[in-house]
């Protein structure tokens, strides 16, 4: 038996999706009142009037809003779904998404409760011991990745607010970890840095409930106006590059055949970022120059992504963008994304940076070589401005100093002990 939804953008109904006899499958069907000329959903296929979009290529981009992992695992049981039930997912959690998409039922009823600190504390181990958001029951949201994390909603008194049915959360809080209980204060740091350098502008900051520490980041792609939140449009570059969403591995680079075109690459980012506006290209190279200055193992593409506004398409903020190679414990060298087909992050030097920008088209050596110097600059001065937490891993802003300074100095950035 097929089912249907009804999809809103931004507020607007824009058409209907329905299932088919292929649970990982489902078509959308534009609405006679929806201005599909006007509609920019994803990169990884147009919107043609008259027309519904390809089946596969739909329900790649859509799959990427669902969780990864053990979150999709566990959020799938919760809801008596498969774990590749895509309409299922969409039906149950499918209210409030990452961007301006939402899949409505007809008994939808947005609302919000207040987040007192006892009940926050057991969204936190709700969210950390069974890998579900720390959702309730009637909950209709869901957020892509792998780390636990909880949605909620700041109004207008500056409290937490958990959202039910379809409504909207405004910030995402990450818990601490047991095994890394440093890494919520790097993570802190490392926007800091990325927001004194201008790659990111949506804040961030440690917080206490019941003693213990969280992470919260307000999230790029909401705006709150007179106690309403309001949603803005936006696709990871998985999403993009329409790759196969029942895969954790494909927004990695494949080590084995780098040019698998099934698997992400900066070069296939870039292709996706090229048509953008606000120069894609150039922001694209800083952030991945970010990346390689700070250590960053795991800049996938679902970490990279797109907005796309009325009358503009542009890359969005810099985000989860974290130290990793100087945490106790999770040193491992192979970044999610090669630099001039150099995987390891200790045989990397600015030559690889320029080389694989070149590499792309678009950018002139020299524009190329001086936007990898500005980052340089830009960072050395967030250095010197930004103070690292002293609960975060230790030596963090020793090595950061020691792997700009090679990089600057044409060196391989090596291994810092």
């Amino acid at each position: 038996m097929s089912g249907e939804l009804d999809v809103y953008l931004a507020g607007h109904h824009i058409a209907t999706l329905t299932s088919t006899s292929n649970r990982r499958v489902v078509e959308l069907t534009w609405s006679q009142e929806a201005d599909v000329g006007d509609i920019r959903l994803s990169e990884s296929f147009a919107q043609i009037v008259g027309l519904s979009p390809d089946r596969q290529r739909l329900s790649r981009f859509l799959g990427g809003y669902l969780p990864e992992g053990q979150q999709r695992a566990a959020m799938a049981k919760h809801r008596g779904i498969a774990a590749d039930d895509l309409f299922g997912f969409l039906r149950e959690y499918g209210g409030s998404l990452a961007g301006a998409l939402a899949f409505r039922k007809a008994d939808d009823q947005p609302n919000y409760e207040l987040l007192t600190p006892k009940k926050l504390a057991r969204a936190f181990r709700e969210a950390s011991a069974r890998w579900n958001q720390g959702l309730r029951d009637d909950s209709r949201s869901m957020i892509p990745g792998f780390q636990p994390k909880v949605l909620v909603t700041k109004l207008d008194d500056g409290r937490w607010y958990q959202p039910h049915g379809g409504a909207h959360s405004t910030h995402i809080l990450k818990p601490p970890r047991e095994d890394a209980a440093a890494r919520l204060y790097d993570e802190f740091y490392a926007h800091e840095l990325a927001r004194h350098m201008g790659l990111a502008s949506f804040q961030s900051e440690i917080r206490k409930v019941a003693g213990e520490p969280y992470l919260a980041i307000e999230r790029y792609d909401r705006r709150q106006r007179d106690g309403v939140v309001e949603v803005i449009h936006q696709e990871d570059a998985a999403q993009a590059l329409g790759l196969d969403w029942t895969s954790d591995a494909v927004k990695f680079q494949n080590q084995d055949r780098p040019n698998d075109r099934s698997h992400a690459s900066a070069g296939a980012i870039a292709e996706a970022l090229v048509a953008l506006d606000s120069d894609p290209l150039q922001g694209w190279l800083r952030q991945l120059t970010f990346r390689v200055l700070i250590g960053d193992n795991d800049g996938h593409a679902k970490n990279v992504s797109i907005m796309h506004l009325p009358g503009e398409d542009r890359l969005a903020d810099l985000y989860d963008a974290v130290p990793n190679l100087f945490q106790p414990g999770r040193v491992d060298f192979t970044l999610a994304l090669s630099v001039n087909r150099v995987f390891d992050h200790r045989d990397l030097t600015k030559d690889h940076l320029e080389r694989e920008a070149a590499a792309w088209g678009g950018l002139n050596p020299r524009a190329i070589s001086a936007t990898v110097d500005d980052v340089f600059g830009r960072f050395e001065a967030a250095l010197e401005a930004v103070p690292f937490p002293h609960q975060g891993s230790p030596d963090v802003v020793a090595a950061l100093r020691r792997t700009l300074e090679r990089l600057r100095t044409g060196k391989t950035i090596g291994q810092y002990a």
